[in-house]
């Protein structure tokens, strides 16, 4: 339990973990670890000019990008697991097309998604508020404008049907 005059601790000991762990790892499959040093730059950049603490840019990117790396990854485990055929696979200008190609794309998702599911869920909220305000229209029209909680008969529909603020406000107000 954290208590309010104690600063919170730091984590220390990330780079050692990264050192005794990570380290001794990549240098075992080091035609990988080459593989994936150079196709995951742009994961990288993503992670550095993305501000957001949750990172969407850094995980859409990382996605899409990981997927533009696999196929030559496989073809490098199937085919021997080198380091020739690793620096094979990165001199040739389609595998960074793919990889990075595949990283504009997850970028491409992080721009493009969500005003499209902003758009739509906008339309869907629009579409129900027009429904309700049409069975309001009609509970009023059967049962009278004291069904819609105005207990003076004032109707606080506008002209055109939809909801007035002003009206309700009207006909609460004392006097």
């Amino acid at each position: 339990m954290q208590y309010p005059d104690h600063p919170p601790r730091r984590r220390s000991g990330g780079l050692l973990i990264f050192l005794v762990l990570v380290l001794p790892f990549g240098l075992l499959v080091l035609p990988t670890t080459v593989m994936l040093l150079a196709g995951l730059i742009p994961t990288v950049v993503a992670y550095i000019v993305d501000r957001d603490p949750d990172k969407p840019a850094c995980l859409s990117v990382a996605a899409m990008n990981l997927c533009g790396i696999m196929p030559f990854l496989i073809k490098l485990w199937r085919e021997g697991h080198t380091a020739d055929l690793a620096f094979g696979l990165l001199a040739q200008p389609t595998t960074w097309l793919v990889m990075y190609g595949a990283a504009g794309i997850g970028w491409g998702i992080y721009y493009l998604v969500p005003p499209i599911v902003t758009g739509f869920s906008v339309s869907r909220d629009e579409a129900t508020i027009r429904q309700l305000e049409e069975q309001r229209a009609l509970l009023v029209k059967d049962w009278g404008p004291e069904v819609a909680g105005n207990p003076d008969g004032a109707d606080a529909l506008g002209k055109d049907g939809a909801a007035d603020p002003a009206g309700a406000e009207a006909a609460r107000a004392p006097g």
